[in-house]
């Protein structure tokens, strides 16, 4: 029976072994300080005669801005191809990929005025 016991405890003891062993080989390559990064190196100065000075020039005037366009009146959703007016409670808050000048033009491109949404029957 010890001669039993010892087979297994030398078993174990060379398996823990080998275990630690592959086990700090895999660590061991990850904790090696990272080498430092080779900096690339600068120009030396130009001596003084060689600076250029560059000669200061007026600002040009800034160009007008064109006029701030109204948003159009009529939102459009392209997935749900539904518009919204002003006066839909969804208006403000849908963000309307599509913008029409009236409600003709997004009824001309396919769309369909909004409607509330249907209260579902118990």
């Amino acid at each position: 029976m010890l001669w039993l016991f010892s087979q297994m405890f030398l078993l174990c003891l060379v398996s823990f072994a080998v275990g630690s062993l592959v086990t700090w080989l895999s660590v061991r390559g990850r904790l090696q300080p990272e080498r430092p990064k080779t900096r690339l190196a600068l120009p030396a100065p130009r001596p003084a005669a060689e600076q250029v000075v560059i000669a200061e020039q007026p600002p040009a005037p800034a160009a007008p801005k064109p006029p701030r366009q109204e948003s159009l009146p009529v939102k459009g959703n392209s997935k749900t191809m539904v518009y919204h007016t002003p006066d839909s409670p969804y208006y403000r808050r849908m963000k309307g990929d599509m913008a029409f000048a009236s409600e003709d033009d997004a009824v001309s491109a396919g769309y369909r005025m909004w409607t509330t949404k249907g209260r579902v029957r118990a």
